[in-house]
């Protein structure tokens, strides 16, 4: 009478040498799958080094000088640019935003002319009402207002233009906008300020390595071991699987 169990497979305890060996071909692929993954990472934290953006080499420079007493020299169009490039980070925290929106005010502003700043300082102040008036508005309303603040940005902008460079189509002019107080630090030496060079360093250094830095068929190499080799990996090791056992069933006589 046959066994209503002879078709049982158990991976952990096989009872035969085709269970065996069909085990031992689940665990070596396994172990493959799980060294090409983690194995990858671990190598790229062990040779992996912190490496400064463009901006923060600048900001660094710029703040140097700052901090010996040279305020008034300091390149103000190139410090303001390393803090928007922070600023518009989708990572950065909700407090360190607070801190980069006073910052960029104090370096704007110090670009600005005297007899401007009572001008800047007014559309500032109505776009940050505009900006506290929103939240509580929906539908039309909301529209309405959004409109409102993209007209008075553009007009910020316009107004800003000469001094800091950035025209109302380039990218960073909404976030120059948005990012203005009218209470701000009159110096970058205040002491509210004493955490941004850590804030800019913290922000604007990033693990590399010759890894991270190859291209490979246009993609960064760590972008296309992990996006699209890994996928491929685990294909082929399937079809191997696959291949593999039909080869070994038919050797042995086996029928499914």
């Amino acid at each position: 009478m046959e066994s209503s169990d002879q078709y049982n497979f158990s991976i952990f305890t096989p009872r035969n040498l085709h269970g065996k060996k069909n085990r031992n071909v689940i665990f070596t692929m396994l172990a493959i799958w799980v060294v090409a993954v983690f194995g990858f990472q671990f190598l790229l934290r062990a040779i992996e080094k912190p490496t400064p953006e463009k901006a923060l080499t600048i900001f660094e420079t710029e703040w140097s000088g700052i901090a010996s007493g040279n305020e008034d020299g300091a390149d103000y169009r190139a410090l303001l640019n390393s803090l928007l490039m922070v600023k518009g980070k989708l990572t950065v925290a909700a407090s360190d935003r607070e801190l980069l929106s006073e910052a960029i005010s104090t370096v704007t502003f110090r670009m600005v002319p005297d007899s401007l700043r009572p001008l800047v300082m007014e559309k500032v102040a109505e776009l940050e009402i505009m900006h506290a008036d929103i939240a509580g508005l929906k539908g039309q309303l909301y529209m309405d207002l959004k409109f409102r603040i993209q007209d008075a940005s553009k007009n910020l902008i316009t107004i800003l233009e000469p001094h800091t460079g950035y025209g109302a189509t380039s990218l960073e002019a909404s976030l120059l906008a948005a990012s203005l107080k009218k209470d701000y630090p009159v110096s970058l030496m205040e002491p509210s300020l004493a955490r941004l060079p850590d804030l800019m360093k913290l922000y604007l250094t990033h693990n590399q390595s010759v890894l991270t830095d190859t291209k490979f068929l246009g993609f960064p190499f760590h972008y296309f071991y992990t996006a699209v080799f890994l996928l491929v990996l685990f294909v082929v090791l399937c079809i191997a699987y696959n291949i593999l056992i039909e080869w070994r069933l038919k050797n042995e006589g086996i029928v499914e």
